[in-house]
């Protein structure tokens, strides 16, 4: 199940990122890990999606993949074809209309803010939704099942000040057991990693700080050192007290019945255990929230304007 994840790590030796903006960055190592955490992610998102759960690829020298598997590796390839939608080169393109450029540090929720731009601009028969203010809006989910189209829910968190709380712990480990996650990406201050599991102790992920050679895009691909190089059979592990308690974890849904179900195993979860955040019925209910919040800080400002300074 580990060795079928797709794994992805720094690169070097890639065409220049952004050349027209006088970068010229041939490799993102040191400071891309959190956009590859955002690539893996993605990538076993669109595995589920096309191949399911249950797909392997399988060990021993036989080693096979499917035409679909390869056409996810295709996406996520360093290069600025038209073919590869998820590559680095769109990520940072589309990372400049968010203040970063070539060789800066992304967080969790900016990558995630970005695949989703990239999902929607694609043809891409999936939706991302990320959770704003950590609130789900039901309705709003269940409306996205109208094209029967799978789902990618991302959900910021916060979980801590400079460590992941006791109090969340349990609940972080029971989503890595809900059958529709796809795990969370976080890590360490500056240092990303992927999380798919654990092992009741330890979180069990993917790291992408391994630096390897760029491949190409052509009819041989992948060859088999070229497959090797997107899958690990070497899991790696993880105090939970090791991570930053900023990150994003990640479900993949894919129709109302199994909404229905992630559902149900949130409120379970959730009526035994502290809730990581807020799930609310409509759109109508959100507004009024906010403009609660809205309220309270036109109240404030205005009561601080009654106080008198007295020397």
């Amino acid at each position: 199940d580990f060795h079928s994840r797709i794994w992805i790590s720094y690169r070097y030796n890639f065409i220049p990122l952004l050349p027209s903006y006088d970068f010229s960055f041939t490799s993102d190592i040191g400071w891309g890990c959190m956009i590859r955490s955002g690539q893996m992610i993605l990538a076993e998102t669109l595995l589920r999606h096309k191949l399911g759960r249950n797909w392997r690829l399988s060990k021993g020298k036989n080693k096979h993949y499917s035409l679909a598997h390869k056409d996810i590796l295709v996406y996520f390839l360093d290069l600025p074809n038209i073919n590869c939608d998820f590559s680095i080169h769109r990520i940072v393109q589309l990372g400049m209309q968010y203040s970063r450029i070539p060789g800066d540090w992304y967080g969790p929720e900016t990558i995630s803010l970005i695949l989703k731009e990239l999902v929607e601009s694609h043809k891409i028969d999936i939706s991302i939704n990320i959770a704003k203010e950590s609130i789900i809006i039901e309705d709003n989910l269940y409306k996205l099942f109208e094209n029967n189209n799978g789902l990618l829910l991302l959900i910021p968190l916060r979980l801590g000040l400079n460590e992941v709380n006791e109090l969340y712990r349990k609940s972080l480990y029971k989503f890595l057991e809900f059958p529709q996650s796809v795990g969370f990406i976080g890590g360490k201050p500056g240092r990303s990693i992927y999380c798919v599991g654990h092992d009741n102790e330890d979180l069990i992920y993917l790291d992408p700080h391994t630096p390897q050679q760029t491949v190409s895009n052509n009819s041989y691909f992948p060859n088999m050192n070229e497959l090797q190089s997107y899958h690990t059979s070497k899991p790696l592990y993880m105090n939970y007290k090791q991570l930053d308690p900023s990150l994003v974890v990640g479900f993949y849904i894919n129709n109302k019945n199994d909404l229905e179900d992630f559902f149900i195993r949130l409120n379970i979860l959730f009526s035994n255990n502290n809730p990581l955040f807020e799930i609310i019925k409509n759109q109508e209910d959100y507004d009024k929230i906010n403009q609660k919040k809205s309220n309270c800080i036109v109240l404030s400002t205005e009561e601080e304007d009654d106080w008198e300074l007295i020397g």
